[in-house]
């Protein structure tokens, strides 16, 4: 008896065949599910009809397999999680400890059977044709969590669910896509579990600016759906607003925007509060007169999407940035070359949605993507500075390293950033590899841990051998949320955190460029750090034995208390203070001698440098890091 096909490796459906059927013409077969839109986390029977259409044969041996999205999980079940199932045929699943899939045909002469494969990445529900010939009109209908058993239960991020499908016709291994593919769209619950209050980091006394606020659900912070109520607002002395909010998520999905003033400087707050619901909600720390005529904008630099290998839609992940994260930019940085191969459609497209979300004072979008490496030499995340850019295939061997990658730029006057990524985890970066005009920047937090302290791949490593990088975080979220954690809310977080003049792609990318940036585990942290008034990311050319005692002022305004402030000087800590308070600012003279505890260069036309840093510890288990400040010997 013919049985259903088991993928050992599931990562072979993204990274083989969906790759090879992106080349092949597709099945004469369309899908429907039912339902179509559901709430985030709430489980369901999903049916699956797929139509065999007038031209298509399916004989015994052929194959239908649907992709189960990822993060999907059987409802209210699986109390034991090691080895979880989520859903499987009869023969795999018991009642309780995951979700019966069933599979039946119109044609009672065609015999069909099935059954699951479990894999990192995805889930696989493979259909075998045992017996009969399936044809034109017929329809299968595949059960995703059948009554008598328990609910499948959809994602906990609202986006579009795809249920990715490829017929094998003769049983060959060779797969082509259907014609379509069926979707659910997932919003946020019903119910409001807090506010979200999203404001402007900085801004000036006098000035009058928007805070938006937005009821979100328990689950991924989405946008609640069924929200209507009052919030009353409280400000502090010297901050002016509204007394109350009226807020009905049905007419405005987004929630409400309210004017406010500060009058005094400061760090400033704003709350909300709704009686009747119980929910609250505290807004990002407000600088007013923080700093004279930049601002400071938060972005996420890095997630994955699924053309990639995540899930949700460019389109998608631009609008959780800016409607439901309250992000000022955002750049996908997708890893391409698992799902599919990238074509020049495909990054046409991405270019095209980068260009039209982009919006100048209000949201700004970089064109970007992840570089896989070469000769493991670790991945590294590109963003072009203008509205286009070429796509480098590394994974056909366009460049054997990556001085080859920076010199095609540089021979194309190529205006690009090279940002290393997770450079202590996944073969880690190589730093024997330096480039100061295109890599000028570091990923120092992400999904994949802290990669400042330790070891030889470590940020501290990099810039002791003398490697000028700046720092910025990001989240590779893997489900395509920005600013929300690579595979739970607020798991893995990173920000990135740029001291710009304007809101504006140009302005954005010159700050990352000119290192004036600063990264956090993903909550909005003000910092401000300066040595002798020359702000984060200087160099500063100077001769070392002459140089006098250095002024470093210091200001943060955290999320939650302050617990830890340290200024490192060549990977030691030089300083240190325990605030204990949100808002916090101090004054530091160094006296050493620069040219004693100067660091010898590592790479030619190098000379000794010292570096200067601030880190951060907040009581909720945030950091924060500024990008370094460099005094180099002159020649």
């Amino acid at each position: 008896m013919l049985e259903p096909r088991i993928f050992d490796d599931s990562s072979v459906w993204m990274r083989g065949i969906t790759r090879a059927w992106q080349h092949l013409p597709p099945v004469d077969m369309r899908a429907t599910i039912t339902p179509h839109e559901v709430e985030a986390a709430s489980g369901h029977t999903f049916v699956i009809t797929l139509t065999a259409g007038p031209g298509l044969v399916l004989a015994a041996g052929a194959h239908v397999t649907v992709e189960i999205p990822e993060s999907w999980d059987c409802h209210l079940g699986n109390c034991y999680r090691r080895g979880v199932q989520t859903l499987g045929s009869r023969d795999q699943i018991r009642a309780g400890y995951g979700a019966f899939a069933d599979v039946a045909c119109t044609n009672a002469d065609v015999q069909l059977a099935l059954a699951v494969s479990y894999g990192r990445h995805l889930d696989l529900l493979d259909v075998v044709v045992q017996a009969g010939t399936l044809q034109g009109g017929d329809e299968v209908e595949i059960t995703l969590g059948a009554p008598d058993g328990n609910l499948l239960q959809a994602q906990k991020f609202a986006q579009t669910a795809v249920f990715s499908i490829g017929v094998d016709v003769d049983g060959s291994g060779e797969y082509r896509q259907i014609a379509n593919f069926p979707t659910v769209k997932v919003v946020g619950a019903h119910v409001a579990d807090r506010f979200r209050v999203f404001a402007p980091a900085v801004v000036r006394p006098g000035e009058t600016f928007d805070v938006r606020v937005l009821p979100v659900d328990i689950y991924s912070f989405n946008p609640a759906t069924n929200y209507a109520g009052e919030a009353q607002v409280f400000a502090p002395e010297g901050v002016e607003t509204v007394n109350r909010v009226a807020v009905d998520t049905t007419a405005q999905p987004l929630g409400e925007t309210i004017a406010v003033t500060a009058k005094t400087t400061g760090v400033h707050t704003l709350s909300v509060f709704d009686p009747v619901a119980g929910i609250a909600g505290r807004s990002n720390p407000i600088g007013a007169g923080f700093l004279p005529d930049r601002g400071i904008y938060f972005g996420e630099m890095h997630s994955q999407m699924w053309h990639s290998m995540g899930t949700g839609s460019t389109e998608e992940f631009f609008g959780w940035g800016r409607d439901v994260a309250g992000l000022d930019f955002c750049a996908p940085a997708n890893h391409y070359n698992w799902r599919f191969e990238v074509t020049d459609d495909i990054w046409q497209d991405l270019v095209a949605d980068c260009n039209r979300c982009n919006d100048p004072g209000s949201f700004v979008t970089l064109v970007s993507f992840e570089w896989g490496g070469v000769s493991g030499s670790g991945h590294k995340n590109i963003y072009y500075r203008g509205d286009s850019g070429p796509f480098h295939f590394w994974y056909q061997g366009e460049h054997e390293s990556p001085d080859a990658l920076w010199q095609d730029m540089a021979d194309r006057d190529l205006e690009a950033l090279t940002v290393p990524h997770h450079p202590k985890s996944m073969g880690g970066a190589d730093w024997r590899f330096r480039n100061d005009r295109y890599q000028r920047l570091v990923e120092i937090c992400s999904m994949w841990d802290i990669a400042e302290e330790s070891g030889p791949l470590s940020v501290q490593t990099a810039l002791a051998m003398g490697h000028r990088l700046g720092f910025v975080g990001g989240t590779d979220s893997h489900y395509g949320l920005a600013n929300q954690g690579s595979f739970h809310v607020n798991d893995g977080n990173g920000l990135a955190c740029v001291v710009a003049p304007e809101l504006t792609r140009e302005a954005i990318w010159q700050a990352l460029y000119d290192r004036r940036c600063y990264a956090t585990t993903g909550d909005r942290i003000l910092l401000d750090f300066t040595i002798d008034g020359k702000p984060m990311g200087s160099d500063i050319a100077a001769e070392l034995a002459g140089v006098g005692p250095r002024h470093v002022r210091m200001r943060a305004a955290g999320t939650a208390p302050i617990t830890r402030v340290e200024v490192i000087r060549n990977n030691q800590v030089t300083y240190s203070a325990d605030p204990q308070s949100d808002v916090w600012e101090d004054e530091w003279t160094d006296t050493a001698d620069l040219a004693d505890v100067a660091f010898a260069p590592t790479f030619p036309n190098d000379h000794p440098f010292v570096y200067y840093y601030l880190r951060l510890y907040q009581a909720n288990r945030q950091r924060a890091w500024s990008s370094p400040i460099w005094f180099t010997q002159e020649e």
